[in-house]
């Protein structure tokens, strides 16, 4: 049970119920609703305040936008934002990422987007990382066929291992891939995440690749 005393966003929660789903007395699949079910579903894993997916949203609303985060506290500002731009086609879901084949059914999914995942870069620290072989193979699942798996990281041996790992599962086939984002031919559809902003004001590379499902 949380607590409130702990947490005060735990209790503002219940004034976003219409965009935020809570882990896990709604785990069902049914209950994330959309004005218009019949639109591609686009997911964004640890989608922090929401920026990325506001700015998706209103670029392309042709798609239902599902965003999957752990902390109250982002997530009630991702949906004070959506309702400041009055985004109705974004859902938000408070749960583990490692739990997310709870949420979608198999094939349901059009795109995953994981931007800028903690890279636990010390050696004793990387059994902690997100992207494993294993759950490589849950993403594939849920994805329709030839659908998409985008990853931005500015983690070189991070974005590096993770490159390599979906060459050795041969679950996708990586069809854009660069080094550095931003210079290349890839950033005029790029929409930035707030981390993303900061590293490039930083002059620092982004590591970006997109996958699609076999």
């Amino acid at each position: 049970m949380f607590k409130l005393e702990l947490n005060p966003y735990v209790s503002r929660i219940q004034d976003h119920k219409d965009i935020i789903v809570t882990y896990p007395t709604d785990a069902d699949p049914e209950y994330i609703q959309f004005d218009d079910m019949s639109l591609p579903v686009v997911v964004d894993i640890g989608c922090g305040a929401g920026n990325f997916l506001r700015d998706y949203a209103l670029k392309c609303p042709q798609f239902n936008y599902v965003g999957i985060e752990l902390r109250f506290k982002r997530l009630v500002k991702g949906a004070e934002k959506f309702k400041k731009h009055h985004i109705n086609n974004i859902r938000l879901i408070q749960t583990r990422a490692e739990d997310i084949d709870k949420w979608f059914r198999f094939g349901s999914v059009a795109e995953i987007n994981i931007n800028f995942p903690d890279p636990w870069p010390k050696r004793r620290q990387q059994k902690h990382r997100l992207l494993k072989t294993e759950y490589l193979r849950k993403l594939r699942e849920l994805l329709e066929k030839e659908r998409h798996l985008i990853f931005k990281s500015d983690h070189q041996e991070y974005f590096f291992n993770v490159n390599k790992l979906i060459k050795q599962c041969e679950f996708f086939e990586i069809i854009e891939y660069t080094e550095s984002l931003h210079q290349s031919e890839f950033n005029e559809n790029n929409i930035p995440t707030e981390f993303e902003l900061l590293f490039k004001n930083k002059g620092m590379p982004v590591y970006y690749l997109r996958a699609a499902v076999k």
